[in-house]
Formats: structure tokens, sequence, C-alpha cells
């Protein structure tokens, strides 16, 4: 089996924290996108979006913190109104979820079932928020796989949606339980450091392997395929 530096098999560990988009899928639409653009304009009061923004690796509030600034809205403004912001942009999604695009990875599907055969506890550590999260989980049929949720509400960074969604795997768990954060972007690798997680990467995103391969992530695969043959071997050992 494929161990890398993780201290044991990748599937041994008693809990997973999953990446959703460019490590369970990729929407290929801009159904997230216009939510964004529509709860910041709304404040605004004069149309706005997110461009110029860096978004992968980012969280959803983030990414308004991020684009407010560039637009030169001041926080005292969009800040006190943080819960109508995320209520709307979960109403856009959920609106229009029947215009989503989505791609399913290779092999997610398998990966997610064989490790919930082994008794791990499956959540996500996304930047989603938890309405748009769970919409995109939902459409590409994949929800029912999961039995927690670690979304960006209430958090500004990534290392805050780790740290409480291990807390959550381990409430689950057990407080002593080994947790492992699999993300496609630099920042899930440097994340799941500060939190002091182990971390699979995923090359499936719009960071290259050799990008990846430079934070030294504990194993670094070209896609969840990759470790499939090591299931077929163990199956046939």
């Amino acid at each position: 089996m494929n161990r890398g530096n993780l201290g044991r098999d990748w599937d041994e560990f008693d809990g997973y924290l999953f990446d959703i988009d460019g490590t369970l899928l990729h929407c290929t639409d801009a159904v997230h996108y216009f939510a964004f653009n529509d709860a910041m304009s709304a404040v605004a009061g004069r149309p706005l979006t997110i461009d110029g923004v860096v978004a992968h690796g980012n969280v959803d509030l983030g990414i308004l913190r991020d684009a407010f600034a560039r637009s030169g809205i001041a926080e005292e403004i969009w800040r006190p109104r943080t819960a109508e912001i995320v209520e709307r942009m979960g109403t856009f999604v959920r609106s229009r979820s029947g215009e989503f695009c989505i791609n399913l990875l290779p092999q997610v599907r398998e990966v997610l079932k064989h490790l919930r055969s082994k008794g791990a506890k499956l959540g996500t550590a996304t930047g989603n928020l938890a309405a748009i999260g769970r919409t995109k989980l939902q459409r590409a049929g994949l929800a029912e796989l999961f039995d927690f949720g670690g979304w960006s509400d209430g958090f500004e960074s990534r290392e805050e949606v780790f740290r409480n969604a291990a807390s959550q795997a381990r409430a689950l768990a057990g407080d002593h339980a080994a947790i492992c954060v699999v993300g496609d972007t630099p920042q899930d690798i440097r994340a799941a450091r500060r939190v002091g997680l182990h971390v699979i990467a995923v090359a499936t995103g719009i960071y290259s392997f050799d990008t990846l391969e430079i934070e030294s992530p504990d194993l670094l695969v070209r896609s969840l395929q990759e470790l499939m043959p090591a299931l077929e071997t163990a199956r046939k050992s």
C-alpha cells in the first residue's frame, strides 16, 4: 500500500477531511461566482464582482473580505451584514442548483466508499459555505458518503476551517483519532501542517504536481485514481 510519509497506509486513518473543489469535483459553471457578485452588489448598492481576488485555497468569507477591500467597501459597511450575505449566497445557489455542471474526479466515489467500509469517519474541510458545499455534494451524489461537514461559515482562514473540522472528526472517532486531510492546493497543505494533521495532496486542481511537491505533503498523487491500484493489490493478496 502507498504510505509516503504518512506513517501508515493511506487508508488506515480514523478520519478524513476532504476539500471539495479541485479535490472531489470540478464545477464548470459560474453559479458560485455569481452568488458572490450578487451578494456583494446588494450590500454595496452598485455592481461588484470578485474579479482579481485569489479564490483557490481561500475560503468564502475570506474571498468576500478581500473582494470588498479591493472594491473600496469599508468593513463597517459589510461586516455587520455577514449573516445576511451568507444567507443570500446560499439562497442564490440553491435556487440555481439545476445550473450546476459538476464533473466528479476519477475514482472519488470508490475511494470514499472504501474508506467508509474500513470504518473511517469522513468529513469536509472546505472553503465553501455550508449551504453551497452541501448543494454541490448533493448534486454530485456524494452527500450521503459524508458523516459531517467542515464549512467556512464563521471562519476567514483555511486553518480555522481545518481546526474546526478536526474537532468534529475527533468528536465522532475519539479524542486520539488519527486524522488526514485530502486537498489540492498549497494552502490545504500549509493549513493541515499548522493544525498538526497529516495531508494527502492530489494534483487535480489548478496547481501542478511539481508545485504541490514543493510544499512536501505526506503523500502526493496525480489523482485519487492512483490510490486504486493499491486497493486492487490489497484485495488480491
